[in-house]
């Protein structure tokens, strides 16, 4: 050490020590080697009390970082992610993020498991995005557009085109020898509600035709609902019948006629054995339910058959094009074009032959679609030829679509729209232009079915509702849809459905039918729940305007009623003959014609308001008395007490005495922490309010009804099961049913108007009745 230097105090050296100007690292670490190892081993392995994110530092921390291993550092988060797995705590997944959900495969893979639950339309993604959805029949269906479009929808089907996908409807293909199906649906039909399913106009297969089902020889009882069906001919006797039913209906359809065939196979096996010729024993009837097996588009409207001119293209020799017309029998492809060209000159489907039935093969949808939506418009100028109009060739209504074979060759050459497009974009020789003869597009069969629409004169509406029925092969359901839409047609959802039915004066499900009857037990339990939601303040006090059945109709206590007599079942009548002479009388005022079971009758009337006022739903139809037709003015249902009301308020009263009992005794409980009297609390708190509330309910509105004819100052008749503002006719209609004793009275009494009030109303108003004939 030189003297120049000078020494350095360190009290942790014990002192004056002289240090020197540098250090050996290798040296310093080799000797520092244990306390290094020490503290890494600290870190990665922390101690049994410290987790590994309580080793950031506290600057650092966050409360997420204990189930959230992506708030960690990374050199951290394999050790905390091994912790949570030693103690039985597996980590939550981050939801995946929306880019990997709108994957075209993950997209697929979810609608699927969707559909799990409720059966999907192929147009179910379209409706989604503009409407709003429901849940009916087992079927996820579009109930109305986003849009307020109610009044657009009617200009649509009154005067435009108005488009409705009804492929939810349940194809049943029934396959045998002509006779032995005429003697099928002759134990479940009958003859005197309009043509039977084996008329000469629907044998041929060159219309199509509607029946009502009822249950095995029980008619005018047991009633189902009403059926479409179509005639196709095969090779050979047998014949094939396709029917068209109701999602609702489908099931109790479907096993009646199997009972039907089962019970005409023991006839048949009987008379032979007899006979002892028992080879014509093995006819027998199939009867197979298909759904989904076609595409069913309604179009309303007398635009709807320039819509379908504009976007039908027909084939005239398709073998090239397609290869499953390879597996059918030669087409007449020339004459079922020059037959199309024919009545496309027509301005309205209504003019063509009702109820006709015409199988196309026409060309890809797409190539036929403009590239902006325009409006499908008629040429006025061509003359039209009338009696080629009303002429139907029988060749007309053969198709190879009701081939199921076929089907699946139409969906393994189907084209999807990205394919479609790449062919019109990359293979041809100009990129947009195609070749409509191009091998690689195939042709589609369809088949169209006209509907006359209301052909009821005395509602002044002939016509409406006129309009065609496309039936496509599945797979082919939104290329033709987007056309038709292009085109300018207006679509309409479920309650487009209901208002055509009732512009047209048709109910939509009858009430002597089962599928009525779940649906106006639906209704009424909406109703009821939504009725005591509202504050007992907002409430209309039922029993004070006389009605004690607001939210159903009770057509059994009516029918009870009226002939004093206990009624169990009931039916509508609809027996053509004799709802004829029923409108006669009434016009008339004559008495009416004697009908079988008049007791359990119902006739099925539309109602017309003569002076302003609104009809709605389960509306009562009342016996006017002498004098009330000449008081009109001043005719008001008088103020009835409500022998309820004051135990509804003592009860009430009781009802708050006890919660502020059960409130002090909550906070007694609370202070002594006990978990007994906590269990004894949620017991009386669970029970007591959901008596309280069944108990108060029955006081408002009781559930059982005992009586409705002689409730009110007026006797009740009947209800109006469908009202609201007619825009054919410009005032407020119902459709209702009456007692056939109470119509009877009626006319006794030489009048042939009835009264009408609302549920929520004391006011009666006069109206004109017209007999309903397509119920």
């Amino acid at each position: 050490m030189e003297a120049s230097e000078k020494p350095e105090f360190d009290a942790t050296l014990g002192g004056t020590e002289h240090l020197p100007y540098a250090a050996n690292s290798l040296k310093f670490a080799s000797s520092r080697s244990v306390e290094i190892a020490a503290m890494t081993e600290c870190i990665l392995r922390p101690s049994k009390t410290k987790l590994v994110f309580q080793t950031v530092p506290v600057h650092m921390r966050r409360r997420v970082m204990s189930h959230n291993s992506k708030r960690l550092p990374r050199k951290l988060r394999k050790a905390h992610l091994d912790q949570l797995k030693k103690s039985g705590l597996p980590p939550k997944q981050k939801r995946p993020s929306r880019k990997y959900r709108r994957r075209p495969a993950n997209l697929l893979e979810e609608y699927n498991r969707r559909q799990k639950k409720n059966v999907w339309l192929e147009t179910h993604i379209w409706h989604a995005k503009r409407f709003h959805m429901i849940e009916r029949w087992g079927h996820r269906l579009p109930y109305a557009p986003c849009d307020k479009a109610f009044r657009a929808c009617y200009r649509g089907s009154s005067a435009h085109c108005l488009l409705q996908d009804i492929s939810y409807y349940t194809p049943i293909q029934i396959t045998g020898a002509e006779k032995l199906i005429k003697e099928m649906f002759a134990k479940v039909t009958s003859s005197v509600c309009g043509l039977s399913i084996g008329a000469t106009a629907y044998i041929k297969g060159t219309r199509h035709g509607i029946i009502h089902i009822y249950g095995i020889n029980s008619f005018p009882f047991g009633y189902i609902g009403k059926v479409q069906f179509i005639w196709v001919p095969c090779d050979g006797t047998n014949k094939n019948l396709w029917l068209f039913v109701h999602p609702s209906q489908t099931d109790q359809i479907k096993s009646v006629l199997e009972k039907a065939a089962s019970i005409q196979d023991k006839d048949n096996y009987e008379t032979a054995k007899k006979r002892r010729k028992l080879e014509n024993v093995t006819e027998n009837i199939q009867i197979k339910a298909m759904p989904s097996s076609f595409n069913r588009f309604q179009l309303t409207g007398p635009n709807s058959h320039a819509v379908l001119v504009q976007s039908l293209k027909c084939v005239n020799d398709g073998i090239k094009n397609s290869k499953w017309l390879s597996l059918h029998k030669p087409l007449d492809l020339k004459e079922k074009d020059e037959y199309w060209r024919t009545i496309s000159t027509a301005s309205s489907p209504a003019q063509l032959p009702s109820n006709m039935v015409v199988g196309l093969v026409v060309k890809d949808p797409r190539l036929s679609r403009p590239q902006r939506r325009t409006k499908a418009k008629q040429d006025t100028n061509t003359e039209i030829d009338t009696k080629s109009l009303l002429h139907i060739p029988p060749f007309i209504s053969n198709s190879p679509l009701w081939d199921i074979k076929i089907h699946e060759a139409i969906i393994k050459e189907c084209k999807t729209n990205g394919q479609f497009i790449q062919h019109i974009t990359k293979s041809q020789l100009v990129p947009g232009e195609v070749d409509e003869d191009d091998p690689a597009l195939q042709c589609v069969p369809v088949v169209l079915v006209q509907r006359p629409g209301s052909q009821n004169p005395e509602f002044k509406k002939l016509g409406y509702g006129s309009g065609w029925d496309i039936i496509l092969p599945s797979g082919y359901a939104l290329p033709f849809w987007l056309t038709f839409i292009m085109f300018g047609a207006r679509s309409g959802g479920l309650r487009e459905k209901e208002s055509l039915a009732f512009e047209m004066g048709e109910c939509y499900l009858p009430p002597d039918s089962d599928a009525g009857k779940e649906n106006e037990r639906r209704i009424e339990i909406e109703l009821r729940e939504r009725y005591f939601r509202l504050p007992p303040s907002k409430r209309v006090n039922y029993i004070k305007i006389a009605i004690n059945s607001p939210f159903v109709c009770p057509w059994n206590v009516l029918l009870t009623d009226w002939s004093d007599n206990k009624v169990n079942k009931y039916f509508v009548l609809r027996d053509r003959t004799i709802l004829n002479d029923i409108q006669e009388s009434i016009t008339k005022k004559q008495c009416l014609p004697n009908v079988e079971n008049a007791n359990s009758c119902l006739i099925p009337v539309y109602i017309k308001l003569v002076a302003k006022g609104s009809l709605q739903k389960h509306s009562l139809i009342c016996l006017p008395e002498a004098g009330d037709l000449a008081n009109l003015k001043t005719l008001f249902e008088p103020h009835h007490e409500d022998p309820n009301e004051k135990i509804r308020k003592l009860k009430r009263a009781e009802h708050i005495k006890l919660q502020k009992k059960i409130r002090r005794s909550k906070m007694k409980l609370k202070k002594k922490v006990t978990t007994v009297g906590a269990k004894k609390l949620r017991k009386i708190t669970g029970i007591e309010p959901s008596e309280y509330t069944k108990s108060m309910r029955e006081l408002w509105l009781p559930s059982k009804v005992q009586s409705v004819r002689n409730v009110a100052s007026r006797q009740v008749m009947g209800y109006v099961s469908q009202g609201a503002f007619s825009f054919t006719e410009g005032r407020s209609c119902g459709i209702g049913y009456i007692a056939f004793y109470a119509l009877k009275h009626l006319l006794n009494n030489g009048l042939n108007q009835v009264l009408v009030r609302n549920t929520t109303s004391r006011k009666y108003r006069l109206a004109n009745i017209v007999i309903v004939k397509n119920t």
